[in-house]
């Protein structure tokens, strides 16, 4: 004797047993129990999430002898049901039975009376595949119903239906099962079914279901098979090309280290152990949206994926912003799948291409408490001379000492306003502002003088980002036009800020505060030809950078 399906045996056979669809179980068994069904239901949602369980539940309970416990599952009427017995209720299938014909007939048989129960129940599954014909001789037995009888139409595509049968039926919208939900209902049947399942592989398996319930028990059934009813985390990773969370995150750290030899050398393993790469891509912004939302919130309850240490080890590297530039990257490019040859190939011209978007960030100076070395004069020659390319300098951080000598400037009073002003600037929702309020989104006013401003940030790359010449001219600029707001902008993490006001509040019980740092603000009209060194020496001072390479 063939085996039963885990999805056919476990099969819902009360309302108490349905999961998820909370609020359809609760008003289907209201009405039941008081009375009160209407001639017409229309159930919609993904597959496998119950609808057509839903229906058999509620033809059931409608004739059930004991309509207070409705279903009872002990009448002779819930037992012909479950049994598929039971002469009043009629499944088609509409994916086969389209024809205005097939229609009629049934509502020819509509009109007698019920044969064992209370009501006939027709339910119609896929009924948005019947014929223009067919819809049409339906909908006028929806208009003038026969007494006694309940029609339970059941589609995943209800925008095809005619909209005046919408408009006659109760309609209960199904959404796809919580994950959660899955895992636990997965972990319990197998347990009656004596199977090994690790946590880890159920919640796998939620992942794979897609919200269906039927397909995650499908899934789980197939991987009892292959495993011999002990089913791990690997053993789904073989079966259907999977890859674990970790290396994902090892890849992402890859793209960040800009380390494109691995990055190669993995797809290449990937594509020799089948690894389905679109489905790759999408947990990689799975995990890349678990970073953006720990770093807007610092919180791990709304996290999904990954650790709070994982995602800390990315946002310390990356930054919010980069994680969400790297996130639209990937989602922009994911149609390249559908078109694509070769997957891997797809696959590292997409990394490539969020490898150069990195690259192409504005590089940074190395600021250190020094004065600028300049290079000894070489005689003339006669001979042409070429130029040696103008240094290009990468920002690390600005040195303790410029920081204290920023403090001196600040109060209390201008930091209070400027919070206003940074929150205003965060809340702009237009895309064309989108490029500062990403930057701003991570950090906080640290402190704020007459005439400038320093942020604390959640990361180093976001901080240098900020106090790129370029990126801090143009933000200068955008928050003057928008708040009417003069003040040059300093970026710093946390951590050194901590550091910086230590050191402030010795200096100033020990009487040996520095002199207040000069600001020299961006001008509109500045020479367009200000090369990114002078931006650099104009924004910290020349006594506070060294010039490396060259």
């Amino acid at each position: 004797m063939a085996k039963t399906a885990l999805y056919q045996k476990y099969r819902s056979t009360d309302f108490d047993e349905v999961v998820g669809q909370e609020y359809v179980v609760r008003s289907i068994k209201n009405a039941v129990r008081a009375g009160k069904t209407g001639h017409a239901y229309l159930f919609c949602g993904p597959r496998g999430t119950g609808k057509t369980t839903m229906a058999r539940l509620l033809a059931k309970a409608v004739n059930c002898e004991d309509p207070a416990n409705a279903p009872c599952g002990h009448c002779e009427n819930c037992i012909a049901a479950a049994n598929g017995t039971h002469p009043d209720i009629v499944e088609i299938n509409a994916a086969n039975e389209t024809h205005v014909e097939d229609v009629r007939e049934l509502i020819e048989r509509s009109r007698l009376a019920p044969m064992q129960g209370r009501h006939k129940i027709y339910i119609i599954d896929e009924v948005h595949q019947l014929s223009s014909a067919a819809s049409s001789a339906l909908l006028k037995t929806l208009e003038e119903p026969p007494e006694n009888v309940i029609f339970v139409l059941a589609t995943t595509d209800p925008q095809k239906l005619l909209p005046t049968i919408i408009s006659r039926c109760q309609r209960f919208d199904f959404s796809k099962v919580r994950k959660d939900l899955i895992t636990a209902h997965l972990l319990h049947i197998a347990e009656k079914e004596n199977i090994t399942l690790e946590r880890t592989a159920a919640e796998m398996i939620a992942v794979l279901s897609d919200g269906g319930m039927r397909d995650a028990l499908s899934i789980m059934d197939q991987c009892a098979s292959y495993t011999a009813d002990c089913i791990t985390e690997e053993a789904i990773d073989r079966i259907y090309g999977l890859t674990s969370v970790s290396e994902k995150i090892d890849l992402i750290h890859n793209i960040l280290d800009k380390d494109l030899q691995k990055i190669i050398e993995k797809t290449r393993a990937y594509e020799e152990r089948g690894i389905d790469l679109p489905k790759y891509t999408d947990g990689m912004i799975d995990i890349l949206k678990d970073c953006i939302v720990y770093g807007m919130t610092g919180s791990q309850n709304s996290m999904k994926i990954i650790s709070a240490k994982e995602a800390e080890s990315i946002i310390s590297k990356a930054g919010t912003s980069t994680c969400m530039q790297i996130v639209e990257k990937l989602i922009d490019t994911k149609d390249r799948y559908k078109n694509s040859i070769s997957a891997s190939s797809c696959f590292e011209v997409i990394l490539m291409s969020v490898i150069l978007d990195l690259n192409s960030e504005p590089a940074v100076v190395k600021t250190v408490h020094e004065p600028v070395r300049t290079a000894p004069a070489k005689e003339e020659k006669t001979e042409e001379i070429r130029e040696e390319p103008a240094p290009q300098p990468v920002i690390e951080k600005i040195p303790l000492e410029s920081v204290v000598s920023l403090l001196v400037l600040c109060s209390k009073a201008e930091k209070t306003s400027y919070e206003a002003v940074l929150q205003d600037i965060k809340s702009l929702k237009k895309m064309e502002f989108r490029k500062f309020t990403s930057l701003l989104i991570d950090c906080d006013v640290a402190a704020s003088g007459k005439d400038c401003v320093i942020l604390k940030c959640r990361s180093q790359a976001i901080a240098s980002r900020i106090n790129d010449p370029e990126v801090n001219k143009e933000l200068y600029f955008f928050i003057k036009k928008q708040k009417q707001t003069e003040k040059m902008i300093y970026a710093i993490t946390d951590s050194d800020f901590s550091e910086a006001a230590r050191e402030y509040v010795n200096a100033m019980r020990s009487n040996s505060l520095p002199a207040g740092m000069k600001i020299e603000k961006y001008k509109e009209d500045e020479d367009m030809e200000e090369t990114s060194l002078d931006k650099v020496l104009r924004l910290f001072g020349s006594d506070n950078v060294e010039v490396i390479g060259g």
